[in-house]
């Protein structure tokens, strides 16, 4: 049997986890997951806010002030992470008539270039998608491949003896 002391520490412990912890799992950056799909707020107190979807990045629900444009919600939802080969494109899509339509489809370099970004209104949707471009291990791996697969079919046919 454990110390008094002990056993008062470890209910002590416990008792503060259950109270406590439930109170740090809703503290963060701004962020909630709940039910898979993650929830971000980033609006102050009393501020008007909309909701946008963005697909890519750090996907999710956010929940911003009214006033932020959309180059500040890519640079929250970490829509630069590329670099080197990687290639990311920005794409705004709204509903307008009972249909969703695209109104952006910009390279994230060119993005970035512009003078003003678009406003944002509840319900948008941004998606932003990336995409690897060619290097010199993927150009080595499939020239290995093909020059493996040509020495293996000639031996296979006895060509060239």
């Amino acid at each position: 049997m454990r110390p008094l002391h002990l056993r008062y520490a470890t209910g002590l412990a416990l008792c503060l986890m259950l109270a406590v912890g439930p109170a740090w799992a809703q503290q963060g950056t701004g962020g909630m997951q709940s039910g898979g799909t993650a929830y971000y707020t980033f609006a102050r107190p009393g501020q008007n806010t909309i909701e946008v979807l963005v697909l890519g990045g750090q996907s999710g629900i956010y929940e911003v002030g009214e006033n932020i444009n959309m180059g500040q919600l890519v640079a929250l939802a970490g829509g630069g992470r590329g670099g080197g080969r990687t290639n990311v494109t920005v794409r705004h899509f709204r509903l307008k008539d009972g249909k969703r339509r695209k109104i952006l489809d910009q390279d994230l370099d060119e993005f970035t270039e512009r003078a003003q970004y678009p406003s944002l209104q509840d319900g948008d949707v941004i998606r932003l998608e990336t995409s690897q471009g060619w290097g010199w291990r993927e150009v080595l791996q499939i020239t290995t491949a093909v020059t493996s697969l040509t020495f293996t079919v000639l031996r296979i046919f006895d060509i060239g003896r």
